[in-house]
Order: C-alpha cells, then structure tokens, then sequence
C-alpha cells in the first residue's frame, strides 16, 4: 500500500488511524484530538511543508483535511478528521506556520474552532454572520447579494 510509509510515521508515535487508497493517493483518517500529534510525527518524519488546510461539511459533520509534503523526495501524505457541527480541532500552526490563514477560514466558514490558534478573529466575514460554507444555509441569490 503506498501509504504504508506515512502510516510506519504514526505507528512509530503510537497513533491510531486508518489508511485508505483513493483519488488523490493515500489517505490517513485520525481522530481529531490525535490531529496535533499526527502532524507532529509527520513533521518529524520529513514532511515539513503544509501544502493545505480546508473544512468541508459532509451534511453529517464537518471533515477537515491537511496535506503535507516532504520536500526531498515531494511525496506527501493527506491526513484528514471529522468534528461536530461546533467542535472543535487544536490549532497546528506551532507545527506548520502555514496553518495561521487557513485554520481562521476554516473556523469562520464552517462554525467551529482551533483551540491554540493566536488570533482567531474572523477574516472575510463580520461578527454574527453564520457559517456560511455549511449546507444549512441557504443560497443567496444574485439580487438578494445586489440589493441588500
């Protein structure tokens, strides 16, 4: 399996996931409080840039996905959780710098948070707007965005 490399990464540290073929390549599954410590080994393991970070809400919960790479040989690794509507995943950017953007959108868009991060004020949107990347909200028109 080609993810069985990265998989040896976080079975060295003691972390628990699961490796799946798709697409893209390989994919690890971890818990969401695993998250910080996965990317930790990683990093330690040679994958020391974060391509990137987004959220997606699944209509069930809001999976979130980190892709990084080593730059020796350029292979990477796509690393993925899943949270609660609201949860919450510790930020990552003391591992990844990279992350400081990626992980506010995420928070902003999507409604949860990233315990740790420095300043998670909101990038795009003003205070009380909903997150409007989840599926509960409605679509908008092009004249409600016109006119309002």
């Amino acid at each position: 399996m080609p993810g069985s490399a990265r998989g040896d990464i976080l079975r060295g540290a003691g972390i628990a996931f699961e490796a799946a073929d798709e697409t893209g390549g390989a994919i690890l599954r971890v818990a969401a409080a695993d998250i910080p410590a996965a990317l930790g080994a990683l990093a330690a393991g040679g994958y020391e840039m974060l391509i990137y970070l987004f959220g997606t809400d699944t209509g069930e919960m809001i999976e979130v996905t980190y892709n990084v790479r080593t730059l020796s040989d350029f292979s990477s690794v796509i690393v993925k959780c899943t949270v609660p509507y609201d949860g919450e995943v510790a930020s990552v950017w003391q591992i990844y710098p990279s992350a400081l953007f990626p992980e506010r959108e995420t928070a902003e868009l999507l409604g949860m948070s990233f315990p740790g991060h420095p300043n998670p004020k909101r990038l795009l949107t003003t205070e009380g707007t909903a997150p409007l990347l989840r599926k509960s909200e409605l679509i908008r028109t092009a004249e409600e965005v016109q006119f309002s």
